[in-house]
């Protein structure tokens, strides 16, 4: 199997959810978030009020498309879908699979979207608004969406897992 990269929403579970995966495929995992935490010496929202948001787009392409690895889960940040050379890389290296909550869901486990790093691309300041515009982007990228609506965390890891491993059977993409 390829890589599998992990899109979705601020709170969408991406990176708990992609480690408990990683585990069951016997994959390795990289968040992209803490890759660029490691690799500038700065938060996300330090390098977002130093770059402005579009800096911090090309700075987190550019992130991206430094990682060559395969057999990989990679929790993207939520913002990677602005940066369509970096979506591209990513989908030449494996599957997209958007991690899909409903608005709702989201909102309880958020929090602050400001103090958490989130980039808005059109200047949003309301989940509803970052909502709005990122779940376009997300479909366009995925080749594969889980609707994680209601589950549990244990529930949503399973259902990632059978979803994952029915759309390699059906696609064998190995």
């Amino acid at each position: 199997m390829q890589n599998i990269i992990l899109v979705g929403m601020p709170g969408s579970g991406k990176s708990t959810l992609g480690k408990t995966l990683a585990e069951k495929l016997s994959y390795h995992f990289i968040d992209t978030d803490d890759v660029i935490i490691k690799t500038y010496h700065h938060t996300l929202m330090e390098l977002i009020e130093e770059k402005g948001i579009n800096g911090f787009i090309a700075l987190e392409g550019k992130t991206i498309q430094s990682i060559h690895t395969n057999q990989t889960i990679i929790s993207t940040g939520g913002s990677a879908i602005y940066n369509d050379d970096a979506m591209q890389y990513l989908k030449s290296s494996g599957i997209v699979v958007y991690l899909y909550h409903p608005i709702h869901e989201l909102a309880q486990r958020i929090g602050n979207m400001v103090t958490r790093g989130v980039v808005c691309h059109s200047g949003c300041t309301t989940l509803e608004e970052l909502f709005t515009e990122r779940c376009p982007l997300y479909e366009k990228y995925a080749d594969l969406t889980v609707n994680l609506s209601r589950c549990s965390l244990k529930e949503c890891n399973a259902k990632l897992l059978q979803a994952v491993q029915t759309f390699y059977n059906q696609h064998d993409k190995n």
